[in-house]
């Protein structure tokens, strides 16, 4: 069992024509900055890892380096690096001040997310090196928590793949579970430094998912484009040809 916080394989989950998703192929976890010699043996001879997309910032990239693992290939893609006043640091949390302006913040960079031009370049490379997989590597896509940035990778690889929107939340809902943990650790932690209250709720609900952060994706996403389907196309530069290769590459009949 890998112990990298939120890990998890989005592989078995079944899509509308009830194609099932290969497994060991789209890993999604937090930061790999504390890998175990198990973990990363683990991630080399199970999974056949080829490539980490790392999703972070330049600076936690910085402060909390990744740990390699034999035979992959690491890529960094800034997802935030041209979204203005936003951050998905504990330090970026800590400072909102209280739950409601926590959760309004979170809402906002999903949208902002959705619509960053960037951020929209940074998705599309993250397809290309999925499409640049050789046959039975892997890949493992993380952000610090694994859970905003790379939720958003993951609903847009499910989405490729036809999955409905009820298994895309099922599978973004279950960070709250996965990071119950390190969640508790990191409030701890932050509770010894004697913040207020307000600022300790405030980065408890900033370091879980709730489903109106993604239907605030969602919603910017049809408010701008339509549909999912033409978002694919023209913000990530999916064409209809591209998810027939990725179909074909990754569903099982």
């Amino acid at each position: 069992m890998v112990t990298i916080t939120n890990f998890r394989d989005i592989g078995g989950i079944k899509n509308k024509e009830g194609k099932k998703l290969k497994t060991d192929v789209f890993l999604r976890s937090g930061e790999l900055s504390s890998l175990t010699k198990e973990d990363e043996q683990r991630l080399e001879k199970k999974y056949h890892l080829g490539k980490i997309i790392d999703l972070r910032s330049e600076l936690e990239v910085e402060e909390r380096p990744d740990m390699s693992v034999p035979k992959s290939e690491y890529i960094h893609i800034d997802i935030l690096e041209d979204i203005q006043d936003e951050g998905a640091s504990i330090g970026d949390f800590v400072k909102i001040g209280s739950p409601e302006k926590s959760a309004s913040y979170m809402a906002k960079l999903y949208g902002d997310i959705a619509l960053n031009t960037t951020s929209q370049k940074g998705y599309n490379k993250f397809f290309e090196e999925i499409l640049a997989l050789q046959e039975q590597e892997s890949i493992l896509f993380h952000c610090f928590a694994g859970k905003d940035r790379t939720g958003i990778a993951a609903a847009l690889v499910l989405e490729t793949l036809n999955v409905s929107r009820k298994e895309i939340y099922t599978d973004y809902l279950k960070t709250n579970e996965l990071r119950k943990k390190e969640n508790a650790m990191i409030l701890e932690q932050a509770r010894k430094t004697n913040l207020e209250e307000a600022n300790l709720e405030a980065l408890h609900v900033a370091l879980n998912v709730d489903s109106s952060y993604l239907d605030n994706f969602y919603q910017t996403v049809e408010a701008q484009y339509g549909d999912i389907s033409t978002y694919l196309k023209q913000a990530i530069g999916l064409d209809k040809g591209t998810i027939e290769i990725l179909n074909h590459r990754f569903l099982l009949a």
